[in-house]
């Protein structure tokens, strides 16, 4: 028995410090450079989230998180026009201001970082 509270409290643990993170992106995150001008993500709480692209903002409609690692994951889904898009992607706090962000569009999502799938970001909070 003892056993089984161990592992409910590691989990729970474990969800919990992910959690914690995630209120560390609440906030209005900008690309940094020139070539992503527009391009970011809007966190107002944990259930209002938007991807912002250009002129186009798309609220995520469902997502799941891992952020208890380094890199850690979120995964989310948008709705574009009539269908669903499912976006996987790699997330890295550099600190409490500029995140890594790499996306990945074709279904799969490598346990670190690449130049070979996908595309890197750096988001920068913006200030209010």
């Amino acid at each position: 028995m003892k056993v089984i509270f161990t592992i409910a409290a590691m989990l729970v643990l474990s969800l919990a410090q992910g959690q914690g993170k995630m209120s560390k992106l609440v906030g209005k995150w900008e690309a940094v450079g020139a070539d992503n001008q527009g391009v970011g993500i809007e966190v107002v709480d944990s259930a209002e989230m938007y991807i912002v692209y250009g002129t186009e903002k798309k609220k995520i409609t469902s997502y799941k998180a891992d952020l208890s690692k380094s890199p850690g994951w979120f995964d989310f889904l948008i709705k574009d026009g009539e269908q669903m898009v499912h976006l996987k992607s790699l997330i890295n706090f550099v600190n409490d201001d500029l995140v890594q962000w790499q996306l990945f569009d074709n279904g799969t999502r490598p346990d670190h970082f690449t130049d070979k799938e996908g595309e890197i970001l750096y988001l920068r909070r913006k200030k209010s």
